[in-house]
């Protein structure tokens, strides 16, 4: 068989009540930091769940519910800390993408006292702390993937770090956690989600394992996303976007993903652009320049996704009222964008690399004044 590199060591539980009758914490230590955001986690029930489960089977914890939404270096390199001087054994992050990243860099942290916080992207260092992560979104796929993707000013830019011991010990998907999500972030998480699926597909390290999973995560996500426009936010919506979500995580675990993350990141840490929100004004472009080396691969995407072609992509992924794509930028701005990110190791690493051109082109066609 060739070309086949697959690796992804998680264990994943499903269904509902999957993490609340969950009871062999103490196969990961006596001592847990859980790592959360303000409200998320409260909201959802999942971090009552957890005090409860850990108190059940006599596991001292604390809480270190400061993540921010695109989470800074700064604060989990605090969490690291905390999470250190408390003995944590282990690190329970309870989210979407955002703590569960920090969660993992916490856990990195904690296990790495020497490290300065940008020393992270490039100094050696210990294995992190062992991770348990109970997502409550269905968007980032980040209870499967090795990576922890963080806010670094110094860089007016998002940046991410990997190693296998990144990769959760058991990721917890409970469909009944994402019930409270509002209509607008659900469609953006789900974007984000089929983006991973998409991006995938068409990056050089994608394989036979990969194609699969992302042809299944693409068919499952597009058909939540219809049901989302359709007003349908049932369970069952939730389980497909949820169990498709997943799968397209344990896609770009190896494969990585392409030009729509590095650019959309411009408008999320610019402008506040809720990540899957920013993916959707690239996708189809994406596609599109695909197409030009991988023309089989492009059909491929547009049937899976039910629509004809790049424009009709396009549209789907506006058709939600509660997600406008109607972010204008100056040309000064899309050119600026469009220089920072043309380098991003994403752009290399698909089977077709976009010019600068290309790009710019892209930028103000969909953002542009």
């Amino acid at each position: 068989m060739a070309n086949m590199d697959f690796f992804n060591p998680v264990r994943i539980l499903s269904g509902e009540g999957c993490f609340r009758n969950f009871k062999d914490f103490v196969a990961f230590g006596s001592r847990c930091a859980i790592v959360c955001g303000k409200t998320s986690a409260k909201k959802c029930g999942a971090l009552a769940d957890a005090e409860a489960a850990l108190r059940a089977a006599g596991i001292d914890y604390m809480i270190f519910d400061r993540i921010e939404p695109n989470p800074m270096l700064a604060t989990v390199y605090e969490g690291g800390r905390l999470a250190r001087v408390f003995g944590a054994e282990f690190v329970l992050a309870i989210g979407g993408g955002s703590p569960l990243d920090a969660g993992k860099a916490v856990a990195a942290f904690a296990a790495n006292p020497d490290l300065a916080p940008e020393e992270i992207y490039t100094a050696p260092r210990k294995p992190a702390l062992p991770i348990l992560a109970v997502n409550t979104t269905a968007g980032t796929g980040s209870e499967v993937t090795p990576y922890s993707i963080l806010t670094v000013p110094s860089l007016e830019n998002k940046k991410s770090f990997a190693g296998d011991d990144l990769y959760a010990k058991i990721a917890f998907c409970d469909p009944t956690y994402t019930l409270s999500l509002p209509r607008s972030f659900t469609m953006s998480t789900a974007v984000d989600a089929l983006s991973h699926a998409v991006e995938g597909y068409f990056m050089k390290k994608a394989n036979a394992v990969s194609d699969a999973l992302a042809e299944k995560a693409i068919v499952l996500l597009q058909t939540g996303i219809r049901a989302i426009v359709a007003g349908d936010l049932s369970l069952k919506t939730r389980e497909t976007l949820l169990y498709g979500s997943t799968l397209a995580g344990m896609v770009i675990s190896r494969t990585g993903t392409g030009f729509v993350h590095s650019t959309g990141y411009m408008l999320t840490y610019n402008h506040g652009t809720p990540h899957g929100w920013a993916n959707a004004y690239f996708l189809p472009d994406f596609v599109a320049c695909m197409a030009k080396a991988a023309p089989e691969r492009a059909e491929t995407i547009y049937k899976l996704c039910g629509v004809a072609d790049s424009a009709e992509l396009a549209a789907l992924l506006g058709s939600c009222d509660e997600m406008p794509l109607d972010l204008k930028l100056s040309d000064e701005l899309c050119v600026r964008y469009a220089e920072k990110t043309i380098g991003a190791k994403n752009v290399a690493n698909a089977v077709y690399t976009v010019g600068y051109d290309e790009l710019l082109a892209i930028l103000r066609k969909r953002v542009g004044a």
